[in-house]
């Protein structure tokens, strides 16, 4: 977070030596449960603002930014007019929620509406169809939030500033749980520090065995569901109070969820560890290979392994076929006349792309 804060703050500082200068567009890019709309409210919070938010998730209709003419019956302003009125303010913090999933079909693309709205150079004169008169957003400071960059129109991409959002270490999550979410929930299931205590061995234990994510909110769910049982078993007055320790974790959590392999897989050869991109974070894939006797040469690839992936295979095998001498790969060990079988677990994901060519020369 350290570059996001940074950014933030040389935000704020322009800001206050020239308050009516153009700012810029931020855009918060990251997985669920990174805190983008927390940091929005930070801002709002540091500036003495008011803090609004919409969400464009699912948004298909231009007129839900630019507004209905007055024509039509029902006619209504856009979400941004409407949300001024309600705030009564012409200068609030307000956050574009999921600018990454706006829809487009036959009654127009929200995202061409956003290119007047999200540009410095054209805001201070936004016209709404139902107001009829132009209006001035410069003076709004505008955030936008998405999970991936990749969807954005590249027009809309160009007019703001994009901030990434990576996901939290286990020892960040650590610091998150004790700072923040385990006094959190304490607090809304009811209790006090002197019924429930956290050891961090056991939210050591949540983090690593329960949860499986780049962000924080499935942690706060586990947290949430500790807490909820001990408020359970004082309201039955069955305990006074209760450490959650780690070997206690089972108990309130039910049997682990993920469970490592790590050591168990890479203690043999044909084995590799390559890295995969996930819409929640980054992860591990393991690439396992196998060679066995056979007839005539064949490769065997199984796991759901889409093209791209499938041909870095193929000219890995042949790479390694025209290298024998160099890789120092002796007659018997050649692949050359043989089955080679590869497999990627988790069939159930598909898996592309052509970064995974050096973890299957690796494990071959």
């Amino acid at each position: 977070m350290e570059k996001v804060k940074k950014r933030i703050l040389e935000f704020l500082a322009v800001k206050q030596l020239k308050p009516e200068g153009k700012a810029s567009i931020l855009c918060f890019i990251g997985p669920p449960g990174t805190g983008k709309t927390s940091v929005g409210k930070s801002i709002a919070r540091a500036m003495n603002r008011k803090f609004t938010r919409i969400s464009l998730g699912g948004a298909k209709d231009e007129r839900q930014i630019r507004g209905f003419e007055r024509t039509y019956v029902g006619a209504l302003p856009g979400v941004i007019i409407q949300e001024l009125k309600r705030l009564e303010v012409n200068n609030p913090i307000f956050m574009i929620d999921e600018i990454d999933k706006v829809g487009a079909d036959w009654r127009g693309d929200p995202t061409s509406a956003l290119l007047e709205v999200l540009d410095p150079e054209q805001n201070f004169a936004f016209k709404d169809h139902y107001l009829g008169v132009p209006f001035d957003f410069s003076k709004i400071m505008f955030i936008c939030t998405g999970n991936l960059i990749d969807p954005i129109q590249p027009a809309l991409k160009d007019r703001m500033e994009i901030l990434e959002f990576p996901g939290y270490t286990r020892e960040e999550k650590l610091m998150i749980a004790k700072k923040y979410l385990v006094p959190k929930e304490i607090e809304a299931n009811g209790l006090n520090l002197k019924q429930i205590q956290f050891e961090n061995e056991a939210v050591n234990s949540i983090i690593k065995d329960y949860t499986r994510e780049a962000g924080v909110r499935n942690l706060e769910r586990e947290i949430e569901k500790c807490c909820r049982k001990v408020a359970t078993k004082i309201a039955k007055k069955e305990i006074a109070q209760a450490i959650v320790t780690r070997d206690a974790i089972s108990e309130f959590l039910g049997s682990r969820k993920y469970i490592s392999t790590l050591k168990e897989r890479i203690s043999r050869p044909g084995i590799s560890i390559g890295l995969a991109w996930t819409w929640t974070g980054g992860d591990i894939l393991f690439i396992e290979t196998e060679m066995v006797e056979a007839k005539k040469s064949e490769l065997e690839i199984t796991g759901n392994v889409e093209k791209i992936m499938q041909e870095s295979a193929r000219a890995v095998l042949t790479y390694i076929e025209a290298n024998l001498t160099l890789l120092k790969i002796d007659q018997e060990r050649s692949p050359i006349g043989k089955k080679i079988h590869i497999h990627v677990p988790e069939a159930a994901i598909p898996k592309d792309g052509p970064s995974a060519g050096l973890a299957i020369l690796v494990a071959l």
